[in-house]
């Protein structure tokens, strides 16, 4: 679950906060945060939890979203028949 997640952050996220600080001022909050992240969680702390969680939804059975993603979406109610076939790489 936290591929797609990071994903998103990755090419929609951090994109768009890109626009609204400056270089410096991103640097900055980055170090920030991964001094927080470090404080919390130990080094590599992050990595363990990811992984730790990745091991939960395994065992869980959702780790692999698209049994959950629905392959096709209709739209009845505007008296339409809109149909779209959506292929996501495992």
């Amino acid at each position: 679950m936290y591929d797609p997640h990071s994903a998103r952050e990755d090419t929609v996220i951090f994109p768009a906060f890109h626009g609204l600080v400056t270089s410096e001022e991103f640097n900055e909050l980055g170090e920030i945060f991964e001094n927080i992240e470090e404080e919390k969680f130990g080094a590599d702390g992050f990595n363990h939890i990811a992984n730790d969680i990745a091991k939960f939804e395994q065992v869980s059975g959702i780790y692999n979203l698209s049994q959950f993603t629905p392959t096709e979406i209709s739209i009845s109610s505007l008296n339409i028949n809109i149909t779209q076939k959506i292929s996501y790489a495992n």
